[in-house]
């Protein structure tokens, strides 16, 4: 197993890859001495947990099959950080090596995430990097480990995995010692993981052109990856894929005062490597979008504006061909400020519709809703967005929903990676199974949080819908979940949580998950600390031999250096 790691590191961590860190490194070294900038240091920190875990269903399967087992599980891993000067730079890796001295497996699960951003030419050229390694439920059909619930992939926070495995324990160094590995990590043996693995690189430019006009070039180039060191026994439901993009943006500058204008360009190409079994299959998800789009504000008075607003839609999705049209389209309408706290924007055309709303009574609160009907472009007709942030002294709570067209391959190069709120990495992975298809996925979440002296709660809700070109290919989820945490001592808290999750599928299975967890964590010094925690997971499904029942038991020690 050791060897499997080795290669997903090699193919990640290529000399190529190495060579180009290294430079950034440099030239960041370099650019502080010439320009003066403070220097900010280097943060590597290394890290080990050890530990074991003791399941009564090691591999999630019905009552009458159900196998116990001890895992002993040894954690190397690292994460660096970097801010100032013309680099930043977060990275976070972990070797999670496991033995199941009962089953006679062992398995290494490489987990990887991290982002990087340089400045090669002060406020000019820059680049960003991006790259993961995560283990992924192959079919939707399959058992799903309780930290893959909740999260289909590319979004901003999670559900178990933002509840459980990232707990604001409120104790010194808790979220370093804690947090990179979390409580649900892979240990299942499910025999349906697949280990994916995501590398962006994105050189942009940016230009001000005396004040007239700003521009911005980007090409991003992505790989998304499967099965490489997968503990799968089958092959991946989803091929490899390269995503080119292409992006050029420009809008006026601060000389124009009355006059507001954009124009937007985009090109992207995914193309799919052949991956799977059936060969007919390495063409079906290739697609191209391109969309170009101007617009237009001219401000009457303080509190009217007229704008316009034309664009063109030319894309060609093999999987989603039914709810695809090209063309253009244009609109005229108006904007209205009745006061600083309030917005109302409304475009009519043609070919489009659109009403935004925007009302931030304070510097606490922020809500817009959109509502846009276009009759061009992928999946025409109605989609609403809207977003909702409000927090205080005390508390946050914050909204989400969204509307898109996308694929497995772009959720996850576009998911990568995402902090918490304590600038924790979080990992980016779900219940829905990998594939090649396109879809329309709708997805709303929530998340509520109050701290305040020794006590923490956080409630979590979401909701998504995937629709394919046909309804057999539509699935969904949604669920809810809590968490309390405790610091009853200065170096000692407990956390106590509880969630629930319903995943409706296209081969007609439901699943409906219930997991809860109790736990007690203490930090010795700064640099060590224990956790011990006790975990109940259950699926009741349909049909009922995809149900099951667990119980779980983890201790571990945990240290950084």
């Amino acid at each position: 197993m050791a060897v499997v790691g080795l290669q997903w590191r090699s193919r990640l961590f290529s000399p190529t890859l190495a060579l180009l860190l290294s430079a950034v490194a440099g030239l960041s070294v370099q650019a502080q001495e010439e320009d003066g900038r403070p220097a900010s240091e280097w943060q590597i920190v290394p890290r080990i947990s050890v530990g074991t875990t003791y399941s009564d269903n090691i591999r999630l399967a019905p009552s009458s099959e159900a196998e116990s087992d001890l895992v002993l599980q040894v954690d190397p891993g690292v994460s660096v950080r970097k801010q100032g000067g013309r680099l930043d730079l977060r990275f976070d890796y972990t070797a999670q090596g496991l033995l199941y001295t009962q089953q006679g497996e062992a398995k290494l699960n490489n987990k990887l995430l991290g982002s990087g951003t340089a400045e090669f030419y002060q406020d000019h050229l820059f680049l960003d990097v991006q790259g993961s390694i995560s283990q992924v439920p192959n079919t939707s059909s399959g058992q799903v480990e309780a930290g893959n619930l909740g999260l289909g992939g590319g979004s901003e926070s999670s559900f178990a995995t933002g509840l459980f495995n990232n707990l604001n324990l409120g104790l010194p160094g808790s979220a370093d010692l804690f947090n990179p590995i979390g409580l649900f990590s892979d240990i299942a043996l499910t025999g349906d993981q697949t280990t994916a693995t995501t590398f962006s690189l994105s050189p942009y430019w940016r230009q001000n052109f005396g004040g007239w006009t700003e521009a911005l070039l980007r090409y991003r180039y992505s790989q998304t990856g499967f099965n490489q060191g997968s503990s799968s026994d089958s092959q991946p439901s989803a091929s490899d894929s390269d995503i080119q993009r292409v992006e050029l943006n420009l809008k006026s500058g601060r000389r124009f005062s009355q006059l507001q204008w954009s124009l937007d360009y985009s090109r992207q190409q995914q193309t799919l490597q052949g991956n799977t079994d059936d060969a007919s299959s390495q063409s079906d998800g290739d697609s191209t979008q391109e969309r170009a789009k101007g617009r237009v504000d001219y401000r009457l008075n303080r509190r009217w504006a007229l704008l316009a607003e034309a664009g063109y839609e030319n894309n060609d999705l093999t999987t989603f061909q039914n709810d695809n049209r090209n063309g253009s389209y244009w609109g005229l309408g108006a904007i209205w400020h009745p006061n600083r706290f309030f917005s109302l924007a409304g475009l009519y055309g043609p070919d489009v519709n659109e009403i935004v709303a925007q009302w931030t009574p304070s510097g606490r609160l922020n809500l817009e809703v959109r509502r846009r009907d276009q009759a061009v472009g992928l999946s025409p007709g109605v989609h609403w967005e809207g977003s909702l942030d409000y927090q205080n002294r005390y508390s946050r709570w914050s909204a989400k929903y969204t509307e898109e067209v996308t694929s497995t391959q772009q959720l996850l190069s576009d998911g990568l990676p995402t902090l918490d709120d304590q600038g924790q990495i979080v990992v980016v992975d779900g219940p829905f199974g990998l594939t090649d298809q396109q879809f329309l996925r709708k997805r709303f979440e929530t998340d509520f949080t109050y701290q305040r002296g020794r006590n923490g709660w956080t409630l979590k809700a979401f909701s998504e819908d995937r629709q394919g070109e046909d309804d057999t290919s539509s699935e969904s989820a949604y669920g809810l979940g809590g968490l309390w945490t405790w610091r009853f001592a200065p170096r000692t808290a407990s956390f106590l949580g509880t969630g629930w999750e319903r995943d409706e599928l296209s081969d007609d299975q439901q699943n409906d998950y219930w997991v809860s967890v109790i736990g007690l964590a203490r930090v010795f010094t700064p640099d060590t600390g224990g956790l011990i925690s006790y975990r109940y997971y259950r699926n009741d499904a349909e049909p009922a031999d995809q149900g099951f029942r667990e119980n779980r038991l983890n201790v571990r020690f945990s240290m950084k250096f």
